[in-house]
């Protein structure tokens, strides 16, 4: 009987050994939860400056297109597109559908397909700035004769650095 026993209490401890070594500290539990902490705040912040330089990237190739709608519109009707914004002081959104005279019917669909938008959200100091802060911003002569196109860079790209930008019939500012 005090075999038994002896042998219970001899197993009782053998299983607390062996549970003791199969199992983490708390330590290393919390060291490891660090360690991918780390890692995800890297690869957030990665992730993060790839989608400002995406967004920047389809707002410059909004620009060119726009600039190539622009001219090609001058070519044909020896002057550039006026609307509400050309009698406003400051001009106008670009996706204000008054932007052209009351619709974007002058530019859609001949010059371009659609009236590109500005993607969101503001990158940089694109928030408060320009005409339209984060928006495409469009003025225009009362005669068509010149425009502006107001933008905004959150980091910049090869062609543009970051910041407002103003593109017109002389090049991008």
């Amino acid at each position: 009987m005090q075999n038994k026993k002896l042998y219970f209490l001899h197993q009782k401890i053998k299983d607390k050994e062996q549970n003791k070594e199969s199992g983490f500290t708390l330590l290393e539990l919390l060291v490891v939860i660090a360690i991918i902490g780390a890692l995800a705040g890297v690869v957030s912040v990665a992730v993060n400056q790839a989608r400002i330089k995406g967004r920047d990237a389809k707002r410059t190739g909004d620009i060119r297109q726009l600039i190539t709608a622009f001219d090609q519109y001058y070519i044909q009707n020896g002057s550039y597109p006026t609307g509400t914004v050309s009698a406003a002081a400051g001009g106008g959104k670009l996706s204000d559908p008054g932007a052209f005279n009351s619709s974007a019917e002058p530019m859609i669909p001949s010059y371009i397909p659609m009236v590109p938008v500005s993607p969101t959200p503001p990158d940089g100091n694109c928030a408060g700035s320009g005409g339209g802060g984060n928006e495409y911003w469009y003025e225009s002569a009362l005669d068509g004769s010149n425009y502006t196109l107001t933008f905004c860079l959150g980091k910049g790209t090869e062609s543009w650095p970051a910041g407002i930008r103003f593109a017109s019939p002389s090049g991008v500012k």
